[in-house]
C-alpha cells in the first residue's frame, strides 16, 4: 500500500472470501487507505464448472464478509475467478445489482513473470481507461509476488509521469460512462 500512497494511486483489490475472514484488517486497512473492494468469490471455483447453488453461496458469503467490514458498496462488484462466466451468471448478478468486472490488461504475474516481464506487459499496452490485473498471491497462497512488487515499482511512477491517474474501477466506470450496469461486463 505504501507504493500507491506515494504515487497517489487508488485501486479495487477483487478478495476471496476465505481471505477476508483470515484478514480482516488488512481489508480494512486497504479501505481507510482510499482504496476499493470487490467480490472474488470465497474460494475461486470456475463459475462455469458449478451448480447455481453454489455460485450463490461464493457470492453472497463474501458479500456479507465484505458488509461486515464496511464496504458493501464494494461489494458490488465481482470478478469471476479465471474471468469465467455464462449467461446464468450474469443474470444472477443483474437481479443482485451487481456489476461484472473484467480486465483489459494482464500482467501475467500469475504466470511466475519476473519484473521485467511484468513491466513490458503492462507498459506497452496501457491506454485511458485500461483495467490492469495484478494478483497477491494464487489460491494456495504459495506464489511469490516479490516481482510484482518490484514491477508496480517501476509501473507506478512510469503511468504517473505519461500522466496517468490510477483510480478505483467504480471512479473508472463513472467517468467513462453512465457506470455499470448490473450484470454487464466491464472491460
Amino acid at each position: 500500500m505504501a507504493l500507491f500512497k506515494l504515487y497517489k494511486a487508488h485501486g479495487t483489490f477483487f478478495v476471496m472470501g476465505h481471505r477476508v475472514e483470515q484478514y480482516p484488517g488488512l481489508v480494512q486497512a486497504l479501505i481507510k487507505a482510499g482504496h476499493e473492494v470487490g467480490n472474488h468469490s470465497f474460494s475461486h471455483p470456475r463459475f462455469t464448472k458449478i451448480a447455481q447453488l453454489s455460485r450463490e453461496q461464493e457470492l453472497e458469503r463474501t458479500a456479507v464478509d465484505l458488509d461486515l467490514l464496511g464496504c458493501p458498496q464494494s461489494g458490488r462488484l465481482f470478478r469471476p475467478p479465471y474471468s469465467a462466466y455464462d449467461d446464468r451468471l450474469k443474470a444472477y448478478l443483474t437481479n443482485t445489482r451487481r456489476c461484472l468486472v473484467l480486465w483489459s490488461i494482464d500482467s501475467g504475474d500469475w504466470q511466475g513473470l519476473a519484473a521485467p516481464a511484468i513491466v513490458k506487459n503492462v507498459l506497452n499496452r496501457v491506454r485511458n481507461g485500461a483495467i490492469i490485473i495484478f494478483h497477491d498471491n494464487n489460491e494456495d497462497a504459495q506464489a511469490d509476488r516479490h516481482p510484482t512488487v518490484e514491477a508496480l515499482r517501476t509501473i507506478l511512477p512510469a503511468l504517473k509521469a505519461a500522466g496517468y491517474r490510477m483510480v478505483t474501477v467504480s471512479e473508472l466506470l463513472h467517468r467513462h460512462s453512465s457506470g455499470c450496469q448490473p450484470g454487464e461486463a466491464k472491460d
